[in-house]
């Protein structure tokens, strides 16, 4: 009968194997036999359920050059997306449709959502709603043109008041 296997060298193979390396290089790596790599995997099976479904999508997230932070990222996102009542697909169209925008207008993504925080923030500070930005402008704007006919009434009332006051001397 073989010697008891040191825990330590246990949790080497279980993180080992799903890494993805191959039992037969678990077993050369670590100075066990190959049947010991086998039986340790299966032990970590019976205690952890749908561990070669983990080992799977370990080996996928290798791969494809993610780390557990970026699968961790993409979590949280899936997560925010369900709690404000959107979906994968929303979002994707949605970043889709800013990319096509953006692409045509020559300005880089991160300019666009800069922008798009810039109208926010002037948006709260008024205390309206970001859509009812075009709204308020438009408002503006027509206030500013009332205002400017007015300037130019005011203006040519003075400019008639100094002619007839030149006219009188």
């Amino acid at each position: 009968m073989g010697q008891r296997i040191p825990i330590e060298i246990k949790n080497k193979v279980l993180d080992r194997w799903l890494f993805g390396i191959p039992i037969n290089m678990i077993a050369l790596c670590n100075g066990i036999g190959y049947g010991s790599v086998y039986r340790i995997i299966e032990s970590f099976k019976s205690k952890i359920p749908d561990l070669d479904l983990l080992r799977a999508v370990a080996v996928m997230i290798r791969q494809e050059g993610l780390s557990l932070s970026d699968v961790g990222l993409g979590i949280r996102i899936k997560n925010f997306l369900e709690q404000m009542g959107s979906s994968e697909a929303e979002m994707e169209r949605l970043l889709t449709d800013i990319d096509i925008h953006s692409f045509k207008t020559n300005q880089t993504f991160s300019n666009f959502v800069r922008q798009i925080h810039e109208i926010h923030r002037f948006a709260s500070g008024l205390g309206i709603s970001i859509h009812q930005v075009y709204d308020y402008v438009e408002q503006k704007n027509e206030e500013l043109r009332t205002l400017q006919i007015e300037l130019d009434r005011i203006k040519t009332l003075i400019l008639k008041k100094k002619i007839e006051y030149h006219g009188l001397q």
